[in-house]
């Protein structure tokens, strides 16, 4: 036996489900073999479906939001031999049934917990990969009712098999400014490591609703200036592929709610109490361009104050500046390292619509995101994931503009011109600190400022020791 696992003798009420117990349904009849995973769809809605016969031959039944999850499923199933059969079905909005699909016909999988032994994982490959089915929701009764339980093995490993809980990388949270963290760049997937950077250097560790720690960052703002939901740059390190996002975008683009979903934000927006909000949004621009009414919301009061599934997306609106649309979104909650991402370009998807119905250019989107978290079990992905792709400091125009430094016989001199190159203004000194306190209001990038200082100090050296300056050079 693999030192790193341990066997016990111990009863399934006394050990099983070791993992997300209460957002589980779980029958503890000793005749139940199978295992039922439902996807994104509501656990309760197939539960509710199921005949109270075919419900006996059912042990556990719980979703499959993240490829993550897979190793809470491979974890407690070897915690209970008695559990032999494992039934996949529902809405797959995230790819994670297809990785589970995948990982059963042997694909190798890097989000695999490392305490799981690999010996382990082929055992639990080989057994699950000849007793499970796939089968469509509308046909989950159907199937049970045919299962003939007599035919299975009375258990599909000896004993149970405890394996060390996944422990994420100990961090330590550096301080911060505690509330209203900017980024912005070009791409979603720039960003998202960016994102995920700060919550992991600088995230408030905290308890989450659903009994597992978190970290967290109140009001990132995120800000994307170029990336086309219809062609989005999706480098190989995302979660999602480009067919995932055609699957998604139906949740942000019509008002259908899915099987087994109790809303989407698409309905919400898009038939809110009968009422289509982003066609309203469009008619209002279309009328007045200034307006600032040009808003939609996902909130329902009447149901969502007490509804423990209210949503996480809350408020969408639109301004017109300049014949050009800038969009801005707000989440009360936000998943940023499961579902930030897709939000994103969904969200991109419905400035585009709004865009290109008024005829006006593309802006940038920015998106608050109040709590900005990542939960416990992703801290360790999300390290990985910053240190393997993302960049180092790279070049980017500072928004308020850029400084072209001289030096004159008696002072620094230091123009101050926009992005295309317009002069707007002039200041003058004899020290860096002189002209620090006029310049940083008109700086919004800290590499920008650092730049600037550093250059700020070469001019002063060179006005005291009466030598040549030329900007971003040696003397």
């Amino acid at each position: 036996m693999n030192n790193m696992e341990t066997q016990k003798k111990l009863s399934n009420s006394e050990i099983w489900p070791k993992y997300y117990s209460s957002q589980l349904i779980i029958n503890r009849d000793p005749g139940s073999k199978v295992v039922l995973t439902t996807g994104w769809t509501k656990k309760e809605d197939v539960w509710n479906k199921i005949s109270l016969d075919s419900r006996k031959k059912i042990s556990i039944v719980g979703q499959l939001y993240s490829k993550e999850g897979i190793n809470f499923i491979i974890r407690n199933l070897f915690l209970n031999p008695q559990a032999t059969f494992l039934i996949i079905t529902g809405k797959d909005l995230s790819g994670s049934i297809r990785e589970f699909q995948s990982f059963l016909n042997g694909e190798k999988k890097e989000f695999l917990h490392e305490e799981i032994p690999e010996e382990r994982i082929k055992e639990f490959i080989n057994y699950f990969s000849r007793n499970h089915a796939v089968v469509e929701l509308s046909q989950i009764e159907d199937f049970l009712r045919k299962l003939d339980l007599s035919q299975l093995p009375e258990k599909w490993i000896a004993e149970p098999i405890d394996f060390p809980d996944h422990k994420a990388t100990e961090v330590t949270t550096f301080p911060s400014e505690k509330i209203c963290f900017r980024v912005e760049g070009e791409k979603v997937a720039d960003v998202w490591l960016e994102v995920l950077d700060r919550i992991i250097k600088f995230g408030h560790e905290k308890m989450s609703q659903y009994g597992e720690k978190q970290r967290e960052l109140i009001d990132i703002v995120t800000v994307i200036n170029n990336d086309d939901p219809d062609n989005p740059y999706l480098p190989s390190y995302l979660y999602f592929k480009k067919e995932d996002l055609l699957n998604y975008y139906p949740q942000m683009m019509t008002d259908k709610i899915f099987e087994g979903v109790e809303y989407t934000y698409g309905s919400r927006l898009r038939n809110h109490c009968g009422i289509n909000q982003v066609k309203e949004m469009i008619e209002k621009l279309r009328e007045e361009n200034y307006s600032r009414r040009a808003v939609a919301f996902t909130w329902n009061v009447e149901k969502d104050c007490q509804n423990e599934k209210s949503p996480c997306l809350n408020l969408i609106q639109a301004l017109v500046q300049d014949d050009t649309l800038y969009f801005t979104a707000y989440f009360r909650s936000n998943d940023m390292y499961k579902a930030w991402p897709q939000n994103a370009y969904g969200l991109l998807k419905i400035q585009k619509e709004i865009a290109e119905a008024l005829n006006l250019k593309i802006g940038k989107m920015a998106v608050v995101s109040c709590s900005a978290h990542i939960y416990e079990r992703d801290f360790l992905e999300a390290e990985k994931m910053i240190e393997k792709n993302k960049p180092g400091s790279k070049f980017k125009l500072d928004p308020r503009g850029s400084f072209v430094i001289e030096v004159t016989d008696k002072e620094i001199l230091v123009k101050h011109i926009d992005n295309e190159g317009i002069f707007l203004q002039e200041f003058r000194g004899e020290t860096a600190r002189d002209l620090r306190d006029k310049i940083s209001g008109f700086v919004s990038d800290p590499a920008h400022g650092i730049y600037l200082g550093s250059e700020l100090y070469r001019a002063e050296q060179a006005l005291k020791n009466k030598k040549q300056f030329i900007q971003d050079s040696e003397f």
